[in-house]
């Protein structure tokens, strides 16, 4: 069970709707097509003004070719273990 929701452009509550499709079209760009998929997007959409300045660095940290040096599989694996000891299903 989440302890935090994750908010989206179709349960965003309305005083949150305008900044986050305007994080939304920029994560585009960052992500791709899929950015709406991403868990963590959805949960700094909590705080607008905090996702503007942290989806770029999680996008560094996630992607190739965004100023990370950590190859994807290395990547891939430390995610797995951090849900792993987390108890959440990756």
């Amino acid at each position: 069970m989440a302890r935090v929701s994750l908010i989206d452009t179709h349960n965003a509550p309305d005083h949150l709707k305008e900044d986050i499709e305007t994080n939304y079209a920029a994560n585009d760009v960052l992500f791709g097509a899929r950015a709406s998929t991403i868990n963590s997007l959805k949960l700094i959409s909590h705080t607008p003004l905090i996702a503007r300045w942290l989806a770029p660095l999680i996008a560094a940290m996630q992607r190739n070719g965004a100023g990370s040096i950590v190859p994807a599989k290395i990547k891939t694996l430390v995610d797995i273990k951090t849900s792993n000891v987390n108890d959440c299903f990756y």
